[in-house]
């Protein structure tokens, strides 16, 4: 699977997510959204947040160069946006390379892991003890504090977490122990291919399997509907910071894609 079909289905998740906030909270939040070609740029000055103040997807439809990048820059800055992640992956068209991005002030920070599978070759295992259902909007409150709370989002942005719920193309599943919900994830469906994120658990029910449970329910719906291959992003596993959202992917038969290069810039008049 091309990183730009990646790239772009998470892309177009991100967008659809944030423009499905109440027109209220996203002026109050100043939240804008701006296409540089196919990539994305969100930015959301008032949560100083990294994943709703980042591109995804820039130099892979046109070359990444010094304007380009000068361009992308003043979006953010215009905006007041205080910090914002660009994020590069591998394929990524960067003129000058690397250069360029720390040149105009970027500082490279621990990578994104991005992960895939391919349907085809994926068997969804069964998770005994965890129950996963479909939820609707008379969920999104619960939702989104189980999801909310686990990522450690400020108040202000969590109703993003739950913002597609009944949209469509998404689905939103909550993980069960008897009749407690205990997690949540995600999935948006386009084009053959499913986006998984938004995924959270509860800090007193980690280690149940809840998260194993709510990838297989979604791997089995997006053969279901049609897809050929499923994406999803974590942070890295290592033995100094060790990451079970990462080993869980591996566990459910996705595999590494690639890592995705992201450089933090700043403000300094804001």
């Amino acid at each position: 699977m091309e990183s730009a079909s990646i790239e772009f289905l998470e892309a177009e998740a991100w967008r659809q997510r944030v423009e499905a906030l109440p027109a209220q909270l996203k002026h109050r939040l100043g939240t804008r959204v701006r296409r540089f070609g196919r990539a994305l740029a969100l930015a959301t000055p008032g949560a100083d947040v990294a994943t709703v103040n980042r591109t995804i997807g820039i130099g892979l439809d046109q070359p990444l160069d010094d304007a380009l990048l000068a361009e992308v820059n003043a979006f953010f800055r215009d905006a007041g946006v205080p910090r914002w992640l660009i994020d590069c992956g591998p394929d990524a068209t960067i003129v000058g390379g690397a250069e360029t991005l720390t040149r105009q002030g970027g500082v490279l920070k621990t990578p994104t892991v991005k992960l895939v599978g391919e349907l085809r070759d994926i068997t969804a295992a069964h998770r005994d003890g965890i129950s996963v259902r479909e939820v609707g909007r008379e969920s999104a409150e619960t939702f989104t504090s189980i999801v909310g709370e686990a990522f450690g989002l400020p108040e202000s942005v969590k109703p993003d977490i739950a913002s597609a719920i009944g949209k469509t193309g998404w689905r939103y599943y909550m993980a069960f122990d008897a009749e407690r919900p205990i997690a949540g994830a995600a999935m948006f469906v386009q084009d053959g291919g499913a986006w998984f994120g938004v995924a959270g658990t509860a800090a007193d029910a980690r280690n149940r399997g809840a998260q194993s449970a709510l990838l297989a329910r979604r791997l089995s719906d997006a053969k279901r509907l049609g897809c050929s291959w499923v994406t999803a992003e974590t942070s890295p596993d290592s033995l100094e910071h060790t990451n079970p959202s990462y080993r869980n992917m591996l566990r459910a038969g996705l595999r590494v894609a690639y890592l995705r290069d992201k450089y933090l810039f700043e403000n300094k008049s804001a």
